[in-house]
């Protein structure tokens, strides 16, 4: 028997979790299965690799995930959390979260620590007053920004966590690699901020009739 996992991205044989176009966790129908056979650029050929169509039972959008013949996940079309911003999210935060994202989803977990560390870098200089945006390193524009009320208490453990880990993948020499579960995690916590930062008074002042797109 499969364990289910509802903080996983959905895969044959654990039909739950994100959507990755509306975001909420739901359960899919599994739908049509497809053998594929894929060959990397130098030359080598893995055969054991399958294409399943999903669909979201909340949003009823189709979702394409390629697996191995065991059932594990390793890409998802489309790429889960990008793309689906709120339209006021700062257009910068927006292009380094998604292409974090895509870092993710294809296991280039140092990639997506860098970008996603770039999106609190512009977030920084979106949201930070003078002093924090003029300052030269992150982790002291954080600290600005916390001492400042811009940035909420219960964030900055988490933001300075997600400044180390971007440090690590952008200079490998001087720190370990980045891991599949720390680069998910710095996603979880910029798609957190970006919603606590962004979305959410953008969708409070709709709902007073006071922003229009």
């Amino acid at each position: 028997m499969v364990d289910t996992n509802p903080d996983s991205l959905p895969t044959p044989r654990d039909p739950s979790g994100p959507c990755p176009w509306c975001g909420r966790v739901s359960n899919f129908h599994v739908g049509q299965e497809t053998a594929l056979s894929v060959t990397t650029t130098e030359g080598i050929t893995y055969p054991d690799r399958k294409v399943t169509a999903l669909q979201c039972q909340g949003c009823e959008r189709g979702t394409v995930v390629v697996t191995t013949n065991f059932g594990q996940g390793l890409m998802w079309w489309p790429v889960p959390g990008a793309g689906i911003l709120d339209p006021q999210v700062n257009e910068g935060v927006a292009s380094a979260y998604d292409e974090g994202m895509r870092s993710l989803a294809v296991g280039a977990n140092r990639a997506a620590a860098v970008m996603f560390r770039s999106a609190l870098h512009l977030f920084v200089k979106d949201k930070g007053s003078v002093k924090a945006q003029s300052e030269r390193h992150l982790k002291s524009a954080l600290t600005h920004m916390k001492d400042d009320g811009d940035l909420h208490r219960s964030l900055w453990d988490w933001a300075d966590h997600l400044n180390q880990l971007g440090n690590e993948g952008a200079h490998p020499e001087d720190y370990d690699d980045v891991t599949e579960a720390e680069a998910t995690g710095l996603g979880k916590f910029v798609r957190h901020l970006i919603r606590h930062e962004y979305e959410m008074p953008a969708q409070l002042l709709r709902d007073q009739g006071l922003l229009q797109e």
